[in-house]
Protein backbone atom coordinates (compact mmCIF):
# COMPACT_ATOMS: atom_id res chain seq x y z
CA UNK A 1 0.00 0.00 0.00
CA UNK A 2 1.51 3.32 -0.96
CA UNK A 3 0.88 6.75 0.49
CA UNK A 4 -1.72 7.56 -2.15
CA UNK A 5 -3.88 4.71 -0.86
CA UNK A 6 -3.76 5.90 2.75
CA UNK A 7 -6.34 8.48 3.81
CA UNK A 8 -4.79 11.40 5.65
CA UNK A 9 -4.83 11.79 9.40
CA UNK A 10 -5.94 15.17 10.71
CA UNK A 11 -3.94 16.30 13.73
CA UNK A 12 -5.44 18.95 15.99
CA UNK A 13 -3.12 20.70 18.38
CA UNK A 14 -0.62 20.25 15.57
CA UNK A 15 1.87 22.85 16.79
CA UNK A 16 1.70 21.73 20.42
CA UNK A 17 4.10 19.47 22.27
CA UNK A 18 2.37 16.17 21.59
CA UNK A 19 0.73 17.02 18.27
CA UNK A 20 4.04 17.99 16.75
CA UNK A 21 5.55 14.64 17.73
CA UNK A 22 2.54 12.78 16.32
CA UNK A 23 3.02 14.56 13.00
CA UNK A 24 6.66 13.52 12.80
CA UNK A 25 5.87 9.91 13.65
CA UNK A 26 3.08 9.68 11.08
CA UNK A 27 5.24 11.18 8.35
CA UNK A 28 8.04 8.75 9.20
CA UNK A 29 5.51 5.92 8.75
CA UNK A 30 4.46 7.22 5.33
CA UNK A 31 1.03 8.38 6.46
CA UNK A 32 -0.31 11.62 4.88
CA UNK A 33 -0.87 14.29 7.51
CA UNK A 34 -3.16 17.27 7.77
CA UNK A 35 -2.65 19.87 10.48
CA UNK A 36 -5.38 22.03 11.96
CA UNK A 37 -4.22 25.40 13.22
CA UNK A 38 -5.67 28.76 14.13
CA UNK A 39 -2.43 30.67 13.61
CA UNK A 40 -0.80 30.70 10.19
CA UNK A 41 2.54 31.83 11.60
CA UNK A 42 2.75 28.70 13.77
CA UNK A 43 2.00 26.48 10.79
CA UNK A 44 5.09 27.83 9.03
CA UNK A 45 7.18 25.70 11.40
CA UNK A 46 5.56 22.44 10.27
CA UNK A 47 7.21 20.08 7.75
CA UNK A 48 6.61 20.86 4.10
CA UNK A 49 4.77 17.56 3.55
CA UNK A 50 2.02 18.53 5.99
CA UNK A 51 -1.19 19.88 4.47
CA UNK A 52 -2.22 22.80 6.67
CA UNK A 53 -5.84 23.84 7.23
CA UNK A 54 -7.14 26.82 9.11
CA UNK A 55 -9.78 25.89 11.65
CA UNK A 56 -11.02 26.53 15.16
CA UNK A 57 -12.67 24.10 17.57
CA UNK A 58 -14.91 26.94 18.75
CA UNK A 59 -16.30 27.22 15.20
CA UNK A 60 -17.24 23.61 14.33
CA UNK A 61 -18.14 24.32 10.69
CA UNK A 62 -14.60 25.60 10.10
CA UNK A 63 -13.35 22.01 10.46
CA UNK A 64 -15.22 20.67 7.43
CA UNK A 65 -12.54 21.33 4.78
CA UNK A 66 -9.87 19.63 6.90
CA UNK A 67 -12.12 16.65 7.67
CA UNK A 68 -13.27 16.06 4.09
CA UNK A 69 -11.53 12.93 2.84
CA UNK A 70 -9.64 12.28 6.08
CA UNK A 71 -9.57 8.80 7.57
CA UNK A 72 -8.79 9.55 11.21
CA UNK A 73 -8.35 12.40 13.64
CA UNK A 74 -5.95 12.89 16.51
CA UNK A 75 -7.96 15.10 18.84
CA UNK A 76 -6.44 17.40 21.43
CA UNK A 77 -9.18 19.55 22.94
CA UNK A 78 -7.91 23.13 23.26
CA UNK A 79 -11.18 25.04 23.50
CA UNK A 80 -14.02 25.74 25.95
CA UNK A 81 -16.56 22.92 26.33
CA UNK A 82 -19.51 24.59 24.62
CA UNK A 83 -18.76 23.31 21.11
CA UNK A 84 -17.50 19.84 22.03
CA UNK A 85 -20.73 18.06 21.05
CA UNK A 86 -20.90 19.81 17.67
CA UNK A 87 -17.25 19.06 16.93
CA UNK A 88 -17.59 15.35 17.77
CA UNK A 89 -20.71 15.20 15.62
CA UNK A 90 -18.72 16.57 12.69
CA UNK A 91 -15.93 14.07 13.27
CA UNK A 92 -18.44 11.24 13.13
CA UNK A 93 -19.84 12.56 9.88
CA UNK A 94 -16.48 12.56 8.11
CA UNK A 95 -14.00 10.04 9.54
CA UNK A 96 -13.87 6.45 10.73
CA UNK A 97 -11.59 6.76 13.71
CA UNK A 98 -10.63 9.23 16.40
CA UNK A 99 -7.76 9.10 18.86
CA UNK A 100 -8.45 11.39 21.80
CA UNK A 101 -5.75 12.68 24.14
CA UNK A 102 -7.64 12.66 27.43
CA UNK A 103 -6.41 12.70 31.04
CA UNK A 104 -6.10 10.12 33.87
CA UNK A 105 -9.50 10.94 35.37
CA UNK A 106 -10.18 7.26 36.12
CA UNK A 107 -6.89 6.66 37.93
CA UNK A 108 -7.82 5.91 41.58
CA UNK A 109 -5.30 8.20 43.23
CA UNK A 110 -6.03 11.42 45.16
CA UNK A 111 -3.80 13.43 42.83
CA UNK A 112 -6.05 12.57 39.87
CA UNK A 113 -9.37 12.40 41.72
CA UNK A 114 -9.37 15.90 43.18
CA UNK A 115 -11.85 18.34 41.58
CA UNK A 116 -10.58 19.22 38.13
CA UNK A 117 -12.71 20.94 35.44
CA UNK A 118 -10.41 19.67 32.68
CA UNK A 119 -10.89 16.07 33.79
CA UNK A 120 -14.66 16.58 33.74
CA UNK A 121 -14.43 17.99 30.23
CA UNK A 122 -12.30 15.08 29.03
CA UNK A 123 -14.75 12.55 30.50
CA UNK A 124 -17.64 14.31 28.76
CA UNK A 125 -15.82 14.25 25.41
CA UNK A 126 -15.09 10.55 25.85
CA UNK A 127 -18.81 9.93 26.34
CA UNK A 128 -19.66 11.99 23.26
CA UNK A 129 -17.21 9.97 21.16
CA UNK A 130 -18.57 6.66 22.47
CA UNK A 131 -22.14 7.71 21.68
CA UNK A 132 -21.33 8.28 17.99
CA UNK A 133 -20.15 4.73 17.38
CA UNK A 134 -16.84 5.96 15.99
CA UNK A 135 -13.85 3.65 16.15
CA UNK A 136 -11.86 5.24 18.93
CA UNK A 137 -8.77 5.02 21.05
CA UNK A 138 -8.67 7.01 24.28
CA UNK A 139 -5.28 7.99 25.64
CA UNK A 140 -5.24 8.83 29.37
CA UNK A 141 -1.63 9.78 30.09
CA UNK A 142 -0.30 10.79 33.45
CA UNK A 143 2.33 13.43 33.97
CA UNK A 144 4.47 14.63 31.07
CA UNK A 145 8.13 14.90 31.98
CA UNK A 146 8.36 18.19 30.09
CA UNK A 147 5.96 19.79 32.59
CA UNK A 148 8.77 19.85 35.13
CA UNK A 149 10.47 22.56 33.07
CA UNK A 150 7.70 24.94 34.07
CA UNK A 151 6.81 23.52 37.48
CA UNK A 152 10.17 22.74 39.09
CA UNK A 153 13.03 24.11 37.00
CA UNK A 154 12.69 27.78 38.05
CA UNK A 155 12.80 26.89 41.75
CA UNK A 156 15.75 24.56 41.25
CA UNK A 157 17.69 27.20 39.30
CA UNK A 158 17.00 29.74 42.04
CA UNK A 159 18.07 27.34 44.77
CA UNK A 160 14.62 27.49 46.32
CA UNK A 161 12.38 24.78 47.77
CA UNK A 162 10.49 22.76 45.15
CA UNK A 163 6.87 22.71 46.26
CA UNK A 164 4.37 20.13 45.06
CA UNK A 165 1.13 18.65 46.45
CA UNK A 166 1.04 14.98 47.41
CA UNK A 167 4.80 14.73 47.83
CA UNK A 168 4.49 11.02 48.60
CA UNK A 169 2.51 10.31 45.45
CA UNK A 170 4.14 7.93 43.01
CA UNK A 171 4.16 8.88 39.34
CA UNK A 172 5.97 7.89 36.18
CA UNK A 173 6.55 10.98 34.03
CA UNK A 174 7.28 10.22 30.40
CA UNK A 175 8.73 12.25 27.60
CA UNK A 176 6.17 13.54 25.13
CA UNK A 177 7.92 11.76 22.27
CA UNK A 178 7.10 8.45 23.91
CA UNK A 179 3.43 9.42 24.16
CA UNK A 180 3.36 10.24 20.49
CA UNK A 181 5.43 7.32 19.28
CA UNK A 182 3.98 4.58 21.46
CA UNK A 183 0.35 5.54 21.33
CA UNK A 184 -0.41 7.52 18.25
CA UNK A 185 1.75 6.73 15.25
CA UNK A 186 2.05 3.72 13.00
CA UNK A 187 1.54 2.25 9.60
CA UNK A 188 -1.77 1.65 7.88
CA UNK A 189 -0.64 -1.80 6.76
CA UNK A 190 -2.79 -4.61 8.08
CA UNK A 191 -0.30 -6.72 9.96
CA UNK A 192 0.20 -8.02 13.46
CA UNK A 193 1.41 -5.24 15.72
CA UNK A 194 3.40 -5.50 18.87
CA UNK A 195 1.15 -5.71 21.97
CA UNK A 196 -0.03 -2.75 24.07
CA UNK A 197 1.01 -0.16 21.49
CA UNK A 198 -2.17 1.36 20.04
CA UNK A 199 -1.79 2.92 16.59
CA UNK A 200 -3.76 5.81 15.22
CA UNK A 201 -4.05 4.19 11.79
CA UNK A 202 -4.60 0.57 12.83
CA UNK A 203 -8.23 -0.66 12.96
CA UNK A 204 -7.39 -3.46 15.42
CA UNK A 205 -6.62 -0.87 18.10
CA UNK A 206 -10.02 0.84 18.01
CA UNK A 207 -11.91 1.00 21.26
CA UNK A 208 -8.84 0.94 23.46
CA UNK A 209 -8.27 2.82 26.66
CA UNK A 210 -4.60 3.45 27.30
CA UNK A 211 -2.63 5.13 30.09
Amino acid sequence: MNQIDIPPVLVTGATGRVGRVVIDQLLDAGVPVRALTRRSEAAALLPAKVEVFAGDLTVPESLDPALSGAGAVFLVWTAPPQTAAAVVERLAAHVRRVVFLSSPHQTPHPLFQQPNPMAVLHADIERLIAATGLESTIIRPGMFASNSLAWWAPAIRAGEVVRWPYSAAESAPRHRSRRGADALSGRIRRRRLRPYRPRITDPSRAGGRHR
